[in-house]
């Protein structure tokens, strides 16, 4: 498996939603204490705890708090392992964007292709989905380089139509080589059940590996969950870094990749995604 052939996997596999009862099972078990940094098949104990706490005094203190949950599942007859991201957003109906979106939406009708829009500023793509979104970006120095900020939004192309989040992405270059790109979801009231986000990959990719790391406290006073994926190739090893956070009820995800021939190691890589993430207002 060469290095463009992982990310395009990345990219396009989802996991299926079915944790709740088997999860449920396991919170009773559950006594195992987490360590700093956990590789995903042997934290699936640990991450039970998380979801003790949530709808307790974990939920009822900190409302934007998300939590990180290992799984090992089968699909098709495959074993599949990964991780997906918990939280409880704050849902913005329809009429809350701007009249503009919602005629853009109403008016798109391509047959294949979910709706988007492209912009060349955050500012642009920011007043386009309305004062009344509370969003924000980072300012990250060194910036050297930033593609299109594009809007899109998922729904059911051949069902109701009905929007379920909306979706704001970017990848920027740094001087130093490296890139990452930020994702923003805003959800609606038609988003169904409590997984937000997640990655998955087959349970036999030996050269394959993830950890999650300690939550980050950041400067603008969210917590930012971090899990660390890494590939080991002939020629040396590649590391994603994937910072999530909630802030104003909307989910953040800032994914740092540090490439084979990546000037910092996995150290570096981590205090470098610190200050991607200290960079948000």
């Amino acid at each position: 498996m060469n290095e463009k052939i992982y990310r395009q996997a990345m990219e396009n596999f989802t996991p299926a939603p079915t944790l709740r009862e088997r999860t449920a099972r396991a919170v009773e078990e559950a006594g195992t204490p987490r360590p700093r940094t956990r590789p995903l098949r042997a934290a699936l104990l640990a991450a039970c705890l998380c979801l003790a706490l949530v709808g307790t005094a974990f939920a009822a203190t900190a409302v934007y708090r998300l939590a990180v949950r290992p799984y090992e599942e089968e699909h098709w007859g495959d074993a599949f392992t990964g991780y997906h991201i918990y939280g409880r957003p704050i849902a913005h109906a329809l009429e809350e964007f701007t009249q503009e979106f919602q005629d853009d939406f109403a008016a798109w009708d391509h047959p294949s292709i979910l709706f988007n829009q492209k912009f060349d500023t955050w500012e642009q793509a920011k007043a386009y989905l309305g004062d009344s979104i509370p969003l924000v970006w980072h300012s990250m120095d060194g910036v050297i380089f930033t593609n299109e900020y594009r809007v899109s939004a998922k729904y059911e192309m051949y069902g109701d139509g009905k929007i379920t989040y909306v979706n704001i992405y970017n990848a920027a270059k740094l001087s130093n080589g490296l890139t990452y790109t930020t994702d923003a979801y805003i959800y609606t009231p038609d988003y169904s059940g409590d997984i937000l986000s997640g990655r998955g990959w087959p349970l036999d990719w030996d050269n394959f590996q993830a950890e999650i790391l300690d939550s980050y406290p950041m400067a603008n006073g969210c917590v930012a969950e971090v899990v660390m994926q890494s590939v080991d190739y002939e020629e040396g090893a590649a590391h994603d870094l994937i910072g999530s956070f909630m802030k104003d009820g909307v989910l953040y995800e800032v994914d740092l990749y540090g490439h084979i021939q990546s000037p910092l190691d996995e150290a570096g890589l981590e205090t470098l995604l610190h200050q991607i993430l200290d960079s948000f207002e």
